[in-house]
């Protein structure tokens, strides 16, 4: 069982119906996208996040339920559910992001929602985006991996959102407690310069190693992505894709290689951190394809387990 905690919310698409523009609301927020993914690849998972009694936060616990997502810990609350309009960019196939956050479900996980004990099943923590940078869910999920990471794999996808981190010293200082417990940091070409501007990819994966990181994966759009451990670098290509848009190409990505993790039996600290070039190349294609699935239409809307298992080789999952 993996436990993804995080921010909820509805995506806003801009559309155009009779002449005339308008927003598609599209179930979305980078940990729910995650916790999407794993369920719709077969991977048993539960998702921590307050989730509004408004139609919106119905609409979001029918997606995770449809999804076979475990949401008996997600609280219910009268707060209204958090909003992300999105502006695609025809010309980079990027997209920009707008958020309404304050007082709202998915950014109100507070401690006293956390489990006191988690079940012995639990064998990794996700964490990750805009909510690490909001209060009171940065302080819930930091509390959850003090309390609870021991023994477990700790999955980690910053997914900076600048305008909503006013205070980016504090952000860096939050995420620099949490890379002492993780293994698994995944973080985009734009999280990179962020944080580090100007340090190349194989200078910062090294420092994350060095703070205890087993695995560090940079995703470059369609540049690919690479990984690095401790005795290993390697580079995969993206896949051609027909776009439709990239919202949710990463968590859909982050969620393919937890996927491949599992699969292979190698979801473990040491065995993480010991991976092949060769094992390293099937990861990085197998979340690649199922990025590439979510990328061809609007939205996130990640595989199931039967369409990434029709476009990729039995080679991949070895």
């Amino acid at each position: 069982m993996i436990l993804v905690v995080g921010e909820s919310l509805m995506d806003m698409l801009p559309r155009e119906s009779g002449g005339r523009g308008c927003f598609l609301p599209i179930p979305g927020g980078s940990p729910f996208n995650v916790s999407v993914a794993l369920g719709r690849l077969g991977v048993p998972v539960r998702f921590l996040c307050p989730l509004s009694r408004d139609p919106f936060g119905e609409l979001l616990r029918h997606v995770l339920l449809a999804s076979r997502v475990d949401v008996s810990l997600c609280p219910l609350t009268t707060a209204l559910t958090t909003l992300g309009f999105v502006t695609p960019e025809a010309s980079s196939g990027t997209s920009n992001y707008a958020f309404y956050t304050a007082g709202t479900a998915g950014c109100a996980l507070a401690p006293g929602h956390l489990p006191e004990q988690l079940p012995a099943s639990t064998r990794c923590l996700h964490i990750g985006s805009f909510s690490l940078a909001v209060e009171p869910f940065g302080s819930a999920s930091e509390k959850l991996l003090n309390d609870h990471a021991n023994g477990r794999v700790v999955s980690l996808d910053p997914n900076i959102r600048p305008f909503l981190i006013p205070d980016k010293a504090s952000f860096v200082q939050r995420l620099d407690r949490i890379l002492l417990r993780t293994h698994l940091v995944k973080l985009s070409a734009e999280d990179a310069e962020w944080l580090r501007p100007g340090v190349s990819f194989d200078v910062l994966a090294g420092d994350y190693l060095d703070r205890g990181a087993r695995l560090v994966v940079f995703t470059l759009g369609a540049g690919g992505s690479l990984a690095f451990t401790r005795e290993e670098q390697v580079s995969v290509a993206a896949p051609p894709v027909h776009l439709a848009d990239t919202v949710g190409a990463g968590d859909t990505f982050h969620a393919a290689m937890l996927c491949w993790l599992v699969r292979n039996h190698l979801l473990t600290p040491e065995k993480i951190g010991s991976l092949s070039g060769g094992q390293l190349q099937s990861l990085l294609g197998f979340a690649a394809a199922a990025a590439a699935i979510t990328c061809s239409r609007p939205g996130c809307d990640p595989p199931w387990d039967r369409e990434l298992a029709a476009s990729t080789s039995d080679d991949s999952m070895q």
